[in-house]
């Protein structure tokens, strides 16, 4: 971990920013569920007092809060009181020149100039070193509900897929198709999320991640977790995604 990391959360009390390792962990696992003091030791490896002194801090500065554990009034359940907005680190370099090209792009060809410059709002904070994942995926779960009501209304998962290719396509955001059932994995052609941006490092289409979840949920049912695997920013030329449902794991 660089010692530039850090994790921004989004509190009642405004945005805090967490950079203490074992503090992004711990609050990592309560981002699953409330946890008891003993279960976070374990989890996270660390002594009960250094456990403890973790979870103080962090519930003095809102980011964490506790109640009795009605279960046994002897202990404390530990809840997450924020919502991971962003995460810092290193800047990306090759981020710089691509915003740069975009927009010159925009003024000389026929692509529409704001749609250019919103796409390069983006890559900006990501050259900066600021990663916005967490608040696309939460957006692209909110869009992908309203995507959801949109469809045929199937529940059947084949289908499902099928109207949200044709939507995909219809809206030209690119082409979706299934390249496997268990797990299941999606392809996406000419995503419009990051086709031609450079390879730098890492997936950039949380925004998808998080639509294609909202719809599962809204068709299918129950919680999904949708995480991109190849992308045109890991150097690829398509997108590839895994859905899994959180009950399977």
């Amino acid at each position: 971990m660089n010692g530039d990391d850090f994790d921004l959360y989004n509190t009642p009390q405004g945005l805090k920013p967490v950079s203490s390792p074992i503090k992004r962990e711990i609050l990592k696992l309560l981002g699953s569920g409330a946890k008891t003091q003993r279960e976070v030791m374990l989890s996270i490896a660390r002594a009960q007092s250094t456990t403890a002194r973790h979870l103080l801090e962090l519930e003095a500065a809102g980011l964490v809060k506790s109640s009795v554990d009605s279960a046994d009034s002897r202990r404390k359940l530990y809840n997450i009181s924020g919502r991971l907005a962003a995460t810092g680190g290193k800047p990306t370099e090759a981020f710089s020149s691509y915003f740069t090209q975009t927009i010159s792009n925009g003024l000389t060809s026929k692509a529409p100039l704001m749609e250019r410059i919103n796409h390069s709002l983006r890559y900006v904070t990501e050259s900066w070193g600021l990663s916005l994942d967490a608040m696309l995926r939460e957006l692209g779960r909110e869009i992908g509900a309203q995507i959801a009501g949109s469809l045929n209304g199937s529940s059947e998962l084949d289908s499902v897929i099928n109207d949200l290719s044709i939507f995909w396509k219809n809206n030209s955001m690119g082409v979706i198709e299934k390249q496997k059932n268990n797990p299941l994995v999606l392809r996406i052609d000419g995503n419009y999320d990051c086709t031609g941006v450079p390879d730098v490092g890492k997936p950039l289409c949380a925004l998808d991640e998080g639509i294609m979840e909202g719809v599962l949920k809204k068709t299918v049912g129950g919680d999904w977790k949708v995480r991109e695997f190849a992308c045109h920013g890991t150097g690829q030329d398509h997108c590839l995604f895994k859905a899994v449902p959180l009950e399977a794991g």
